[in-house]
């Protein structure tokens, strides 16, 4: 290489350098739908607003397809009693409910921590 061809790449480097800036600082990776207020613990509050019994009550993962167990247990709800209740985790769920007399309804995409209230009528579940 030749003298005067190593001098004109050092000059183009050290140009191209002192065209260069500093890096940006790193910012911290944002979450979508971050809770706001309280941390979100996974719990809903779920009212019976209907006329008659809710023997069972299921949650699964919305990208799943089997029900999980029943989050009632032994317990029922009668008319106008409510349960806190915990998910797996906060995220968005499936709810499944039978009410004592065998006919279920179900209730997609209701995503705990932010929909936390939920409220079983006579035609259904409403989250709000």
């Amino acid at each position: 290489m030749s003298a005067r061809l190593a001098a004109a790449l050092l000059v183009s480097a050290l140009t191209l350098g002192a065209c260069a800036t500093e890096p940006p600082e790193p910012r911290p990776a944002t979450t979508a739908a971050a809770p706001r207020g309280p941390a979100c613990e996974g719990t809903l509050r779920v009212t019976n607003n209907s006329a008659r019994i809710v023997s069972r009550l299921h949650l699964r993962d919305a990208a799943l397809t089997n029900w999980g167990p029943d989050m009632l247990g032994r317990d029922v709800m009668a008319p106008g009693q409510s349960k806190t209740l915990r998910a797996p985790g906060p995220g968005v769920y499936d709810m499944r409910l039978l009410w004592a007399d065998g006919q279920a309804t179900e209730r997609r995409r209701v995503t705990i921590c932010t929909e936390t209230p939920v409220s079983v009528g006579d035609f259904g579940i409403t989250a709000r």
